[in-house]
């Protein structure tokens, strides 16, 4: 029975329909083609934009090259403890 029953309720929806006279409705736009000036503004702009990502890419490297080097270098300098002790003689001198 409770199967029958929806989990939500439905909700209800009014249409609200508005007329706009012609003469509110904006003009359609024109494209014009950008001048030469324009272009190449546009362009400088993306290639100075371009300049400092591949610097702060290098950083990034830079970075993550050193945090790398310094792993390698942990690892294989750090000897474990085990080797750390040299092994002991057993002193029969004594009975």
């Amino acid at each position: 029975m409770s199967e029958d029953t929806p989990i939500v309720a439905p909700i209800p929806r009014s249409i609200i329909e508005v007329e706009v006279p012609l003469e509110v409705l904006p003009a359609a736009h024109t494209v014009q083609m950008p001048s030469a000036e324009e272009v190449r503004a546009t362009e400088a702009v993306f290639t100075q934009q371009q300049d400092e990502s591949h610097a702060v890419l290098g950083l990034l490297g830079l970075w993550t090259g050193t945090l790398l080097l310094h792993d390698l270098a942990v690892e294989h300098f750090d000897t474990p403890e085990e080797d750390d002790e040299t092994p002991r003689r057993e002193d029969r001198s004594h009975p």
